[in-house]
């Protein structure tokens, strides 16, 4: 049970789990992907209906055990009568450890290079190399469609509902997949195809961040930092396109009515070269078996900055 939780080892024991928790929350500040708010929670290796998350605390400042919470799948309840406060938004992860049993590792973070894909409607698409994971469409999900009548409208994921709703982003359902599974069930002798992997690794949430989903702690990691990386790029290609794009117009003239152009079409040149859906696969297949390179050099550098503590 506890293996895919770090790549290179079968087995993970819960102290070094919460080592590693405690220093993927780390490695998420000092990249930026986190700053005093967001968070990186991780599936128990020996009760896959619990998940252990940071207490109410800046991730920088982690340190100990004593700062994770332990929490049920089931209701994102604390396990333990007496934890400390935790985070509102940790239905989250709950919902997304409910409906996906093959995740094991959630981050949430509130990039301010992501969260302009949030809000602008212009879609955020692997780009480079290292963030094949993208895909071809980044999801964004608007909690204004799902609040409940007494709701609070803070954009914060507070409760089952919400959590449940934003989970089913990570693998929508569309009316050609519904109409499949009910002929394929209708068939004699057919079982239900059931895939418990989500269709996207990243989703997007309306004015607020974004939310990746991974196989374990080094994975989830390595994507939410990634997810910046590549947002970051497509924004800066964008601002030089923008800058530096020729136009060309072309139509026809039409001398008997007062040399006017007609049928008019104005055409930029150059385009933004994303991957294809192939490329962005077949990267993504290639470099999820490195994962653990970029891993051991972020865990160093945390471990020589006197700012993080980890006493785990």
């Amino acid at each position: 049970m506890s293996a895919d939780y770090f790549p290179t080892r079968k087995m993970v024991g819960l102290e070094s789990l919460w080592k590693g928790l405690i220093t993927a929350s780390h490695i998420l500040h000092n990249h930026g992907v986190l700053d005093a708010y967001g968070h990186i929670s991780v599936r128990s290796p020996d009760n896959a209906s619990t998940f252990w998350m940071p207490r109410n605390v800046a991730p920088a400042l982690l340190s100990s055990p004593d700062d994770l919470v332990e929490y049920s799948v089931a209701n994102a309840e604390p396990v333990e009568k007496n934890a400390p406060r935790g985070y509102i938004e940790r239905y989250i992860h709950s919902e997304i450890y409910k409906r996906f049993p093959t995740i094991n590792s959630v981050v949430h973070s509130h990039d301010h290079d992501v969260l302009p894909y949030c809000i602008s409607g212009v879609s955020l698409r692997a780009i480079i190399h290292t963030a094949g994971f993208l895909g071809s469409d980044t999801p964004v999900w608007d909690i204004a469609s799902h609040y409940s009548s007494n709701s609070t409208h803070d954009l914060l994921v507070r409760d089952v509902s919400l959590g449940a709703s934003l989970s089913a982003a990570f693998k929508p359902a569309t009316s050609a997949g519904f109409l499949y599974s009910k002929v394929r069930s209708a068939l004699p002798g057919a079982a239900p195809e059931l895939s418990h992997d989500p269709d996207h690794l990243v989703v997007l949430m309306r004015g607020h961040g974004f939310t990746t989903v991974a196989r374990g702690i080094e994975e989830a990691v390595y994507q939410a930092i990634y997810t910046k990386e590549s947002a970051r790029v497509q924004s800066t290609a964008s601002q030089d396109r923008a800058a530096h794009t020729r136009y060309t117009i072309d139509g026809k003239w039409d001398m008997e009515h007062g040399g006017k152009m007609k049928s008019v079409k104005i055409k930029s040149e150059g385009d933004l070269k994303y991957l294809s859906e192939k490329e962005a696969h077949d990267t993504w297949e290639s470099l999820r078996g490195t994962v653990d390179r970029p891993w051991g050099l972020w865990v160093r550098e945390v471990e020589v900055n006197p700012l993080y503590k980890n006493n785990a």
